[in-house]
């Protein structure tokens, strides 16, 4: 007792308390600027260390010295035979108690709270993510012009610049997908930067008249929310490529990145577009994008009127095979496919520095010729030419899979959700790989990033349902299933085989009626997987053949443990699956 009667004369109790206070207000300072100063997160581990061995000298400092009125004084001693005074507690007391148990309760909540969403997985970490010093988004453009009828050219415009900001390799650049997301929004650049992940912030407007165009561009320091550059166009339309190139070389050097020989001289070719043939390929290249098949057949039309009125127009081209590309993945591989690598070759033929011909090329090679070593190739090269290609990195990090590189292909995927933060997609074809390693909370969180960016997306339902059954909680799935657009396929193709998962034979055999009716290569597909579920393993395998003589693009990885949500396991072993299997000639298998 006569210990803690010192302490307290002393007053270590009180600078105890004033430390603890100050530690968790210097923690929680950091946590907040540290991504505002493009400071790595994993720096606050330092600022941690720095409040543990700091401990122990704030207690030294408070038994040895006292602050008063006339600054630090060192404590004196008692004297002899001196006893320090009673425990009794004064006002003082009780307030630096309360705060000190505030504190400690605060810090409790926050440790539990951030454990128990590791665990379920349940967070959204859109500002969690590391900020390139040499990343920008271009945010979309405005139309001035007052007629509806440019926002194509607009829109093609800005599209084209982060198309050719992606020819340099030192820069980081966001897709147009998750820059698009801030149309019209009221949001701070400051807030902007975080939530896209991006340094600078680039915005602008657009007026055209004829064949005459003014562009006002600018590059903000999102962090600062100062402007960095600033620079007015008035230009001819027929020297809009030329433009961007130009536009390209000057931000690089304004973010302090130093570009190749190489890819200075693709940004200083100069050639002068026919202004009707480019609104024609802006227009196309438009509707190709957007997943849906009478867009895209629109989107054709405009593409070829181009090659039309312009045979040597590579985009144009490039155009054609993505959208043969989304055709061949959905509906009819045999019939797309093919069309999409002709018009990727075409697309090389006029312009070997396509990075979008070369995307398309390994796309199409990857999914329908199933030749690894050549979409690699063919990847490799659509990386090289446009960095940041993020739908390419997705596609590299399925291609790594079957090459057994587990690791580098989470890398590679990550990097397209980095690219483009805030896509649905790539957020769900990550939280697929972390399924296939049984890395179930990454999934989980992953597909709840999904969701949270949009509510009632299919294909992270469908994912997220999956991570559940290869765990074996198929009610669960069910539910998440049954939450969504029973007209959306990915929901449908997910609850054929759930249902038989968990034990609702008759609603599986229902919806697998219903995919007979159109032999899809993908329904195909989900019938093996939903006949395989009921225990028909014959009906299951005979299915897999047609979805393989169907070249249903996913049907490769079916060579992985928790594949579809373990839908899969019961055909394996079975000697007709695995020499289905085999003919893939995965290069996994010869590691």
């Amino acid at each position: 007792m006569q210990l803690v009667r010192e302490l307290r004369r002393r007053r270590v109790f009180r600078t105890t308390a004033l430390y603890i206070v100050a530690a968790w207000a210097v923690l929680q300072v950091s946590d907040l600027a540290f991504p505002a100063l493009d400071i790595p997160d994993e720096a606050i581990r330092f600022v941690w260390m720095g409040v543990f061995l700091g401990f122990p000298v704030a207690l030294l400092f408070g038994w040895r010295y006292q602050f008063t009125v006339d600054g630090i004084e060192k404590t004196r001693p008692l004297a002899s035979g001196e006893v320090a005074g009673a425990l009794s507690l004064n006002a003082t007391d009780f307030v630096i108690l309360a705060a000190l148990s505030i504190v400690v309760v605060a810090i409790t909540y926050g440790v539990v709270r951030e454990i128990n969403e590791a665990d379920d997985g349940v967070g959204v970490s859109i500002f969690g993510r590391e900020i390139s010093p040499h990343s920008v988004a271009v945010l979309p453009l405005n139309n001035l012009t007052g007629d509806p009828e440019q926002d194509f050219f607009t829109i093609g415009l800005q599209e084209a610049l982060i198309a050719d900001l992606s020819k340099v390799s030192g820069l980081h650049v966001t897709s147009r997908t998750s820059s698009n997301t801030y149309a019209g929004a009221s949001k701070s650049i400051l807030e902007i930067g975080m939530e896209l992940g991006v340094a600078f912030i680039m915005e602008g407007t657009v007026q055209r008249a004829g064949d005459q165009v003014r562009i006002r561009l600018q590059l903000i320091d999102a962090a600062a929310d100062k402007l960095l550059w600033s620079e007015n166009y008035d230009r001819d339309v027929r020297d809009i490529l030329v433009l961007q190139g130009e536009v390209a070389r000057t931000v690089a050097d304004q973010v302090g990145v130093e570009m190749t020989p190489a890819e200075t001289r693709r940004l200083t070719r100069t050639r002068q577009v026919n202004p009707e043939v480019y609104e024609l390929v802006l227009k196309g290249m438009y509707f190709v994008q957007q997943f849906n098949p009478d867009a895209i057949a629109m989107g054709f039309d405009y593409l070829n009127e181009a090659i039309s009125a312009d045979p040597r127009e590579s985009l144009a081209y490039a155009g054609l095979a993505l959208g043969y590309n989304t055709i061949g993945h959905g509906i009819n591989a045999h019939d797309a496919f093919p069309k999409a690598l002709a018009a990727a070759r075409k697309a090389l033929d006029l312009d070997e520095y396509s990075g979008e011909g070369w995307a398309a090329l390994a796309e199409a090679q990857m999914y329908y010729e199933w030749d690894w070593a050549t979409a690699e190739k063919s990847m490799q090269t659509a990386l090289q030419l446009s960095p940041s290609l993020e739908q390419m990195h997705a596609h590299y990090s399925y291609l790594l899979l079957l090459q057994g590189e587990i690791d580098e292909a989470i890398a590679v995927s990550e990097k397209a959700r980095d690219l483009s933060p805030l896509d649905p997609l790539w957020a769900g074809f990550a939280a697929w790989i972390y399924m296939l390693e049984g890395r179930w909370a990454e999934a989980i969180l992953g597909c709840n990033e999904c969701l949270a960016y949009t509510p009632g997306f299919g294909f992270c339902l469908y994912t997220l349902a999956q991570v559940y059954t290869a765990q074996g909680e198929t009610e669960l799935a069910v539910d998440i299933l049954e939450s969504g657009n029973r007209a959306d396929p990915f929901v449908i193709w997910g609850l054929a085989p759930t249902y038989a998962m968990a034990g609702r034979d008759k609603d599986a055999l229902q919806i697998a009626a219903m995919l007979d009716l159109q032999h899809t290569p993908r329904n195909l597909m989900h019938l093996s997987f939903t006949y395989s579920a009921l225990g028909d393993i014959d009906k299951a395998i005979e299915y897999l053949k047609l979805a393989y003589e169907a070249r249903a693009d996913w049907l490769p990885w079916i060579a992985f443990e928790n594949a579809y949500g373990g839908a899969v396991e019961p055909m394996r072993g079975d000697p007709r699956f695995e020499e289905l299997v085999a003919r893939f000639e995965l290069p996994m298998y010869d590691r």
